[in-house]
């Protein structure tokens, strides 16, 4: 493997399509040179292992493009709680509920595993500065990263309505550009600011070092549960964390530490649903016609309006595990963001609580069993609109 410096170092994991039968060295290549694919990283799992300790990275190390520990810096993400909640899982009518509570992350989100794994690539290639586009979760994790680095710049581009979640200080290190538009127009000038300016396009949904950021949770959650889970439920919206847990439950089954793939359940919210209609449908892919332009709702972390690059992965993922893709009503997320208040003290937000929306509506329409053991991600705490 050669950095952006041309320094020669090691080949812990290779590149595979997800798409089509291409394969090719380490690099930071995030779509198939093929057929444009999503890319997904593989590490040797024959001679992995599971370590302890605080450091999420550093425990599951073996299981990480992550060339040295030497790249990481300590501090980013945090391993969070994982437990049964039976008293909510009684009302839902999934006695055998477990919650992944990701609130407890440092800036209150799952994306701080997304930013600690992310950065630490970006070191071990030599990448000195990046730009990339957020709805505020992101852009808060990966600015907290670059500051604890010290030596990186990151410039982020968010739409008009998401500036209120971009908590982030600007200085040297750091700059946010705000774009009149939604999070497809901050994405588009973001890409176009990369290119006029020579600079390192993050990546987004296609940046595979993310997604082995975000399997963190559920290897840890899988570790920590007393059984299987039989379901994972997480609210998306372009599925990110799905397409990271799937592949996390595929590598703990090569490694015998789970029996079977679990059925994904994947929660959108009515308002923005453009996943969850096709699939209703029985539709392969999205069009311009599912696109929406100012999408509003809610749960404003997965407040995404074209979801056309993602949705085939999310299609196949439901499709093959058994599982599905819901939406739950606006009037869903606020009673199940106040059973999660009242009985289990769970301060989170709107898109964490359309999960439990969404395990409601399927333990009452029979396709969750009483029996089951569901897991649900909880991928973080209510953020400033």
């Amino acid at each position: 493997m050669t950095n952006v410096d041309g320094v020669e170092t090691s080949r812990k994991y290779r590149l595979e399509c997800v798409r089509c039968d291409w394969r090719g060295p380490s690099s930071l290549l995030f779509r198939c040179p093929v057929c444009a694919g999503a890319i997904e990283t593989r590490t040797d799992l024959g001679s992995a292992e599971i370590g302890k300790g605080d450091q999420p990275e550093e425990a599951y190390a073996d299981l990480l493009p992550i060339e040295s520990m030497d790249h990481l810096v300590q501090g980013i993400s945090r391993v969070t709680p994982c437990r049964p909640a039976p008293e909510l899982g009684r009302v839902v009518g999934v006695p055998r509920l477990w919650v992944k509570d990701e609130s407890q992350q440092p800036t209150g989100s799952t994306k701080d595993r997304l930013a600690a794994v992310v950065l630490a690539v970006l070191r071990q290639y030599g990448v000195k500065e990046f730009v990339t586009s957020s709805t505020g979760n992101t852009a808060v994790a990966l600015a907290r990263a670059v500051r604890r680095d010290g030596a990186i710049q990151a410039h982020f581009f968010c739409g008009r309505d998401f500036a209120g979640r971009h908590d982030v200080r600007t200085d040297e290190h750091v700059t946010v550009t705000v774009v009149d538009g939604s999070f497809a127009d901050a994405t588009e000038a973001a890409r176009s600011h990369a290119d006029r300016h020579g600079l390192f396009w993050e990546g987004g949904f296609f940046n595979w070092a993310r997604r082995e950021g975000l399997k963190l949770a559920y290897l840890e959650a899988f570790d920590a549960m007393e059984a299987e889970p039989d379901v994972v439920v997480q609210a998306i919206s372009s599925g990110m964390g799905i397409m990271a847990a799937h592949k996390g439950a595929v590598e703990y089954r090569h490694l015998g530490r789970l029996a079977r793939i679990p059925r994904f359940l994947m929660v959108q919210q009515d308002t923005c649903a453009p996943m969850a209609r096709a699939w209703r449908e029985n539709r392969a892919e999205l069009t311009d016609e599912d696109v929406i332009a100012h999408p509003d709702g809610l749960a404003r972390a997965i407040l995404l309006g074209d979801g056309r690059a993602s949705y085939p992965y999310m299609r196949d993922i439901a499709a093959a595990s058994g599982g599905a893709i819901v939406d739950v009503t606006q009037e869903e997320l606020v009673e199940a963001r106040r059973l999660l208040s009242d009985l289990e003290g769970l301060d989170v937000c709107h898109a964490s609580a359309a999960t439990v929306a969404a395990v409601r509506n399927e333990a009452a329409a029979h396709r969750i069993g009483p029996d089951e053991v569901v897991l649900v991600n909880l991928t973080g705490r209510q953020r400033p609109a």
